[in-house]
């Protein structure tokens, strides 16, 4: 996996994609400190603005196969942009937030649907083959999960990073809900959903889930 981003680059992303849709470099700039403040809160360990910039690096490194590039950057930078560790809700208050966000730089209504359908995904991480963006929800969850696949000292990184996030959980209530998904994850019968990642990231993914499990043993 590639490291992140620089911010400068993440805004020049941002800006290149909103220029399709509007003339107004005020709400553009708006809008990308409003997903800059929201990524670098004080509860923000791993879902912060190196994650958002290690999506995009990814992005960019398989542009060649998304079919709606806007869609998936857009999607990209507000995914996690309503993140409350309390909540069970955020893919969806994330949707809403992009909605509203993107309605005002003028994105059009067909692909602002598109964006939601790609960001709700991210609560279960499943792709409906005949949804006619099924090829871009594939790489973009697949971009969401690389970090599964990434050499045991960065995993370990972002596993820690993620306990932090809910650090006010005792172990008595995050380790069982930690378990769980590591062995949800482990049983299904592809982590990835494109053939590069399956090929490329699975073996370590399982791996690295694994030697996490035994945390908790």
């Amino acid at each position: 996996m590639p490291d992140s981003m620089e911010l400068q680059t993440m805004e020049a992303i941002w800006n290149a994609c909103c220029a399709n849709y509007t003339d107004s470099q005020d709400v553009i700039a708006i809008s990308f400190d409003e997903i800059r403040r929201r990524y670098t809160g004080t509860a923000r360990h791993y879902h912060n603005l190196q994650h958002i910039g290690q999506l995009l690096q990814l992005a960019t490194q398989h542009r060649d196969q998304l079919q709606h590039w806007d869609c998936v950057v857009f999607a990209i930078f507000y995914h996690d942009v309503v993140y409350n560790v309390f909540r069970k809700d955020n893919e969806a208050r994330s949707a809403d937030m992009a909605d509203k966000r993107l309605a005002t730089l003028c994105v059009t209504a067909d692909k602002i649907q598109v964006v939601r359908e790609l960001i709700k995904a991210t609560h279960k991480h499943q792709v409906t083959p005949t949804a006619p963006y099924a090829s871009d929800l594939a790489w973009f969850l697949d971009f969401d999960m690389a970090i599964l696949g990434t050499p045991w000292e960065q995993y370990e990184v972002y596993a820690r990073q993620v306990r932090k996030e809910y650090r006010l959980y005792p172990d008595l209530m995050y380790n069982p809900g930690r378990r769980g998904f590591l062995q949800h994850t482990l049983q299904a019968d592809r982590i990835f959903h494109t053939p590069w990642f399956h090929q490329q990231y699975t073996d370590t993914a399982r791996a690295n889930m694994q030697r996490e499990l035994q945390w908790f043993q």
